[in-house]
């Protein structure tokens, strides 16, 4: 059985760009037999508020093994908190770098 691996990482400010980044991270994990959650594919159908995305993406990353935090999670609050969550349960943590 893969491992559900959520992707976590900045999206906001940089939305135009961040649909590749998380494309190409799908991609790598998939390459090393992983099954990839990318959060950019999600189904976000609601209100678009920051506090709604986040709501369907921390649900994605609880049923996750998992998490592979990108190299600009730094720079997103929302990442910040999936990170803290994930460590709080005992998702395997990898990192990008």
């Amino acid at each position: 059985m893969k491992k559900k691996i959520y992707i976590s990482g900045r999206i906001t400010g940089i939305e135009h760009e961040a649909a590749a980044i998380f494309a190409k991270a799908e991609k790598e994990l998939r390459a090393k037999g992983f099954e990839p959650v990318n959060p950019t594919t999600l189904n976000h159908e609601h209100d678009k508020t920051w506090e709604a995305y986040m709501k369907v993406c921390i649900y994605a990353l609880l049923v996750c093994d998992g998490i592979y935090m990108l190299e600009n999670w730094g720079y997103s609050k929302g990442a910040k908190i999936e990170y803290d969550i994930a460590e709080a349960i005992g998702l395997e943590i990898i990192n990008n770098s």
